[in-house]
């Protein structure tokens, strides 16, 4: 049974034939929308669309972006002051105009999308003007988080408390994942519900590999298919008659340099040649995954990305290349042969490079030092059978082309990327690297699973509940890696000559921790037999008294325990651990390095990884994501006891706010003017 089977059936369970779900209307404010692309505004994006398919209304109020509409609902935009510290982003305003449309439109619920700014204005309003509505929010983004990061940790706790209150304002607080859900109820939110995500499987899959991509990025040997000349049975005679057999020539040449050509009418209507069984030629010219690789030459920004970038590594010392034996191969036994050839990874060919990917905004609080250290600490000769490649863009882009190419590494920066073209460099890449720990969820870490891609990532937020560490990927916890540096047993290996000395720790110190990954690495052999089903938890936790893990089912009925065991560091560890030039960042470099080295040096491991990869990413349909906050809000509407107006009622209580329409008149508009010229004049005595 496909996914998209699976996931009408389980509709049918939930809403009956003979059930009619009432038609909601439904008003999101947002902070941030398209164009902009980031995981909350394609969120925001399928959930509208989602809404336009089952019938609902929506209406979205948010920041100006020249959209009057999306996917059948009407945008209303404001202005904003661009975000000094975050490019991109902006500090939008509350307009009247806003209550006028939310009384004209009745909605049944108004959704908040990640409150801060343009929710702290709109909240009281609303509650004002339109009591009786209900209130809901999402939690996407963890904004408080990004003030330690970026150098204002005394700001942190006041962010939470203004975040707590703003969603403590709203009946139910929606959030994408279970871990940032215990973070949240830890800060003291309450009502908090998991708004999940999905992925279409249908555009991310491993079939979407395009071996022209992967061999622009040198990393697999050319094809014989563009080694051998043009098909000797076009003849000179026939090219110098003019017959349609030079266009057949010229359109091979063509699709094996990459251009598309137009054919001519006459060989289009059948006047070229025939195979030898008879039939026509195919065509040649309908792939559109070939893509260029864009120059990789430095790329200036002026923009700021905190915190600021670095311009050395002589600090740390090289990665031994001997001194620690690597686990055995892992065992491919354990791959389910009832599934469909489809969903079968290959295991690459050992003369093709691995590819390590990294698709996400180019900006350094991504985390992405890390990778370039531990990319940079692999032995030369596991570095030099791998290339990275960067997905994506930000203001860090310009200063992370110059430091790969100043330390020599083997980059590529492709852009940002989207859709067929996406979906291919996914599937054509051979590891996805995910250093961040501040997301919520991790959208494109789900894509890179659908791809069949093993995931190297942190043990945080949003990636442990999609990872499970040893079966579709590794992830680094930094408080082992603190463990083992600070733990200050002898080092059995006679140091590496020239190394230099990390800061205050040890060389026997930095011994365990490698010896420690090591050993974390191995334990990834065994853990690659067949998985058997986990007792439930009620909860709290197992019979034990343990805490339970999160537990993801794949299609076969196995049970994959997703993360690590061990608790989810704190933002302030991370932002400790993750401080260039530290002891503890040293070792986290090393220790993620040797779990790239890993993925690797075992392609047979990759392709047991990739595999389970993609059985748990095809549960995750977004049909079923996107009905969680539909449902919520239905639960939401039944609490309060409000009644659908049917379509009679509604056009006369509009007729009436038409009339009537409230927050208009010179006063307002003198109050608005005031209001932009105060804040004009406190934004420039902070600036000054």
């Amino acid at each position: 049974m496909t996914a998209t089977a699976q996931s009408i059936r389980r509709a049918a369970d939930i809403y009956p034939r003979d059930e009619k779900r009432k038609k909601l209307r439904v008003a999101i404010i947002t902070e941030n929308f398209l164009p902009k692309v980031d995981g909350v505004t394609r969120t925001l994006a399928r959930l509208l669309e989602h809404l336009n398919a089952e019938g609902h209304e929506a209406m979205v109020l948010g920041p100006e972006t020249g959209l009057t509409s999306y996917a059948g609902h009407p945008v209303v935009g404001t202005f904003g002051v661009p975000l000094i510290v975050y490019p991109g982003l902006k500090l939008n305003f509350m307009r009247p105009r806003f209550v006028r449309r939310l009384q004209q439109f009745k909605p049944d619920v108004i959704h908040f999308v990640d409150p801060i700014w343009l929710g702290a204005q709109m909240l009281p309003v609303v509650q004002k003007w339109l009591p009786e509505v209900p209130c809901v929010s999402s939690y996407h983004t963890n904004l408080p988080t990004y003030a330690t990061l970026f150098g204002i940790p005394w700001l942190e706790n006041s962010m939470w408390r203004l975040t707590r209150s703003l969603h403590d304002r709203c009946e139910m607080v929606f959030c994408p994942s279970e871990s940032t859900r215990r973070m949240l109820q830890g800060k003291g939110f309450s009502n908090v519900e998991i708004w999940s995500r999905g992925v279409d499987t249908e555009l991310f899959n491993p079939q979407a590999r395009d071996e022209n991509l992967r061999e622009s990025w040198g990393c697999t040997p050319k094809p014989a298919s563009l080694t051998q000349p043009l098909s000797p049975s076009v003849s000179a005679a026939d090219v110098a008659a003019g017959s349609p057999y030079d266009e057949a020539a010229l359109a091979q040449l063509a699709s094996k340099l990459g251009v598309n050509v137009v054919r001519s009418r006459s060989f289009r209507r059948g006047a070229g040649p025939t195979s030898a069984g008879g039939s026509r030629r195919a065509s040649l010219l309908d792939d559109e995954s070939f893509i260029r690789t864009p120059p990789t030459g430095p790329i200036g920004s002026p923009e700021l990305s905190p915190p600021p970038s670095y311009d050395s590594l002589a600090g740390i010392p090289d990665l031994p290349a001997a001194g620690f034996s690597l686990p055995p191969a892992m065992a491919t036994s354990s791959i389910n042969n009832s599934s469909s050839a489809a969903g079968r990874i290959e295991v690459e060919p050992k003369d093709s490079k691995t590819v390590i990917l990294y698709v996400g905004r180019i900006s350094w609080e991504k985390n992405l030092r890390l990778l370039i250290e531990a990319f940079r600490l692999l032995p030369a000769g596991v570095r030099a059978n791998a290339k990275l490649v960067f997905v994506g863009d930000g203001p860090a882009r310009g200063d992370l082309t110059r430091l790969c190419s100043k330390l020599s590494l083997d980059a590529s920066f492709m852009g940002h990327q989207k859709g067929k073209r996406l979906a291919a460099m996914y599937a054509s890449a051979s590891v996805f690297a995910f250093p961040s720990f501040t997301e919520t969820f991790g959208q494109v870490v789900l894509e890179a699973l659908a791809s069949g891609l093993p995931v190297v990532g942190m043990h945080a937020e949003g990636t442990s509940n999609l990872v499970c560490h040893g079966k579709t990927g590794l992830l680094l916890d930094i408080c082992a890696v603190a463990k083992g540096s600070t733990s200050g047993a002898a080092d059995s290996r006679p140091p590496t000559p020239g190394a230099k000395s990390l800061s205050p720790l040890s060389s026997s110190a930095s011994a365990v921790a490698i010896n420690e990954f090591a050993s974390a690495a191995s334990s990834v052999a065994s853990s690659m037999r067949p998985m058997m089903p986990e007792r439930r938890s009620t909860g709290a936790g197992d019979e034990t008294g343990k805490p339970s893990r999160p537990t993801a089912k794949v299609a076969g009925g196995e049970q994959m325990a997703n993360g690590l065991p061990t608790p989810i560091p704190s933002v302030v560890d991370f932002a400790a651990a993750m401080t260039p030039h530290s002891a503890w960042f040293a070792q986290c470099s090393k220790a993620y390095s040797m779990l790239l080295e890993r993925l690797i040096l075992d392609r047979q491991a990759r392709a047991v990884m990739g595999q389970r990869a993609v059985k748990y990413a095809s549960q995750k349909t977004w049909w079923d994501a996107m009905d969680a906050p539909v449902r919520g809000y239905e639960a939401v509407i039944a609490r309060v006891g409000r009644d659908n107006l049917d379509a009679d009622e509604l056009e006369a209580w509009r007729a009436r706010q038409r009339r009537r329409a409230p927050l208009t008149g010179p006063v307002v508009k003198l109050l608005v003017v005031l209001y932009v010229v105060v804040f004009a004049w406190l934004l420039q005595r902070l600036m000054a």
